[in-house]
């Protein structure tokens, strides 16, 4: 509620809340609080990025939600165009943008020409970036919120990507934003497993290339991938040749030699994966995480290695 303390210096209590007794519509997709300060109290209702509204239908919606509980409620967007904020406006709906309008007549209001215009956030695949956030509050956040800035830092990325990853992963319903003061929580819409199978669609394989190339001393330093780290973690039996995975910035393979193993006897081969983010951030045992492992075999249609992703997954300790 930042847009309320930096106009007016108010610090609002807020408590999340379930309506009960009312349409499930009404909060699906949602996130709804109550807000309180010195006797004054209003319901509000975080849309998400990706939420298509109308006015009229909110202005309804209010007033169901304001019936039931004898309450004021307003909507936060993200953003809101001049034709919204006019129409809400118009129809005296109470709202909050992140761009920097306000309406609230029952506090205040704050208003300015200046309008940021709607991201188009795609809601289909990961980007790189989206992916290795998700897998960090996968494996970390274990039902907890996660400060975005805490996860900037711990994944390697700056704050303008980590925006575009959160939105992403906003706008896919796999989680929640809560601005709360000068920092950003990110809360999952799941957990563990369930998180994952929520995902699965959006997700995207982490190798940007595979080398088939000689083992050096320091490949020894980056993680198991492949069937190589299948059997490691379940009962597939290891491969011929040895696959490990590193990240695109940590190595310059434009210079690796890209061998055919028939005609190099003598050597031991290797298959080198460069990853399009760093495997090493969800390392565990000296293998990569289940997850980008089982991306790494999407058009992957042989049954042994499916019932070995499986076994794996089910074995994992979330």
């Amino acid at each position: 509620m930042d847009n309320i303390y930096d106009l007016f210096g108010i610090v609002f209590d807020k408590s999340e809340m379930i309506l009960r007794d009312l349409p499930v519509y009404l909060s699906l997709k949602r996130s709804v609080y109550k807000m309180s300060y010195s006797g004054i109290e209003f319901i509000l209702i975080e849309l998400p990025s990706d939420d298509r509204f109308s006015a009229s239908a909110l202005k309804k919606q209010a007033g169901q939600i304001s019936s039931h509980y004898g309450l004021p409620v307003a909507f936060r967007f993200d953003n809101v165009s001049r034709q919204q904020r006019d129409s809400m406006i118009a129809q005296n709906i109470p709202f909050i943008s992140g761009s920097g309008q306000l309406f609230l007549p029952f506090l205040g209001i704050a208003l300015q020409n200046r309008f940021v215009g709607q991201k188009e956030i795609s809601a289909q695949k990961m980007m790189p970036v989206t992916q290795a956030l998700f897998l960090y509050l996968l494996y970390h956040s274990k039902g907890a919120p996660i400060i975005k800035k805490d996860a900037a830092e711990k994944i390697g990325v700056t704050k303008m990507s980590i925006t575009r990853a959160s939105d992403q992963l906003s706008a896919m319903g796999l989680i929640r934003q809560d601005k709360q003061g000068k920092e950003t929580y990110m809360l999952t819409t799941e957990s563990g497993l369930k998180l994952y199978e929520k995902a699965k669609d959006h997700l995207i394989s982490p190798v940007m290339r595979t080398i088939t190339t000689m083992m050096k001393e320091e490949f020894y330093n980056y993680p198991l991938s492949g069937e190589s780290a299948l059997a490691v973690s379940t009962t597939l039996n290891g491969p011929r040749i040895p696959a490990r995975a590193v990240y695109k910035n940590n190595i310059f393979y434009g210079n690796l030699p890209d061998i055919d193993v028939r005609w190099e006897s003598g050597k031991e081969p290797m298959l080198l994966e460069i990853w399009k983010y760093d495997p090493d951030l969800f390392i565990k045992g000296g293998v990569v995480d289940p997850v980008s492992l089982a991306m790494c075999f999407e058009d992957n249609a042989d049954e042994r290695i499916e019932g070995a992703i499986e076994e794996y997954l089910e074995v994992f300790q979330w």
